[in-house]
């Protein structure tokens, strides 16, 4: 079973909608756990129209089973688990420290090696840049996927980043981590692409692709279209980095 983490430095990557479609591509022949676990700026409500009974939050606060929190079929072969969209800055996953987030890392060890046997992908959509809760999720994950908007800021934040958080949480060696450029504009900046994916090489990190901006892509998402046909650009795109990415073991 691949766990896929997807992940950002800075938010407005596009990195719910990569997480998503990911998921939605891979469910055409695979069985897929789709997890939100942006408990500050949760989507997956809007997206999938679900209001479940109980959510991630719930789980990881001890208030229930991992089976409890998982929305079974929203589409064929994709099942979903939802962080709450009513925002508690009290509960324990929005106020715990190191400390409580390692404590319920065996747990979660445990409860995800269970599911080995009902999926082929789980896929984690992260908060951006530093939350305790992808700590965890990078001791779960055998592979990430970094998404970054193509600038020198965002770049160097993914560098900063891969050094207090990565390197730190499991070491770049054991496991396979990729860069995945979005909203690529149409012009020429090949020589800026190609120096920043030399940079990020160099720091471990595998080149895995590109998504071009696409006033087509905005206006759609504008109008609540975020899980696109498998034909669409943006998930031919994806599909290309998919490929590669799944050709690593």
């Amino acid at each position: 079973m691949e766990k896929i983490l997807v992940h950002s430095f800075k938010g407005g990557t596009g990195k719910t909608t990569v997480a998503v479609n990911i998921a939605n591509i891979l469910s055409n022949e695979n069985k897929v756990l789709l997890i939100e676990n942006d408990f500050m700026m949760p989507s997956f409500f809007d997206i999938f129209k679900r209001e479940p009974n109980a959510y991630f939050n719930d789980y990881l606060n001890g208030k229930a089973n991992f089976g409890d929190v998982i929305e079974h079929e929203v589409k064929p072969n994709l099942d979903i688990v939802l962080t709450n969209k009513k925002f508690d800055p009290n509960e324990k996953v929005m106020s715990s420290d190191q400390e409580w987030f390692l404590s319920i890392l065996k747990n979660m060890i445990e409860d995800f090696k269970s599911l080995e046997k009902d999926y082929n992908f789980i896929i984690f959509d992260t908060p951006p840049g530093w939350h305790l809760i992808v700590v965890n999720l990078i001791a779960l994950s055998n592979k990430a996927i970094l998404l970054l908007r193509p600038n020198s800021y965002e770049v160097n934040g993914t560098k900063i980043m891969l050094e207090i958080l990565y390197k730190r949480a499991k070491p770049i060696s054991s496991w396979n981590v990729y860069a995945l450029f979005n909203q690529v504009p149409e012009v020429e900046m090949k020589e800026n692409l190609d120096n920043w994916v030399g940079e990020l090489e160099r720091e471990g990190i595998k080149f895995v692709g590109q998504i071009s901006c696409s006033c087509n892509i905005a206006y759609e998402m504008a109008h609540n279209s975020k899980i696109f046909p498998l034909k669409h650009e943006f998930n031919q795109a994806l599909q290309r980095a998919l490929n590669k990415l799944l050709a690593v073991n």
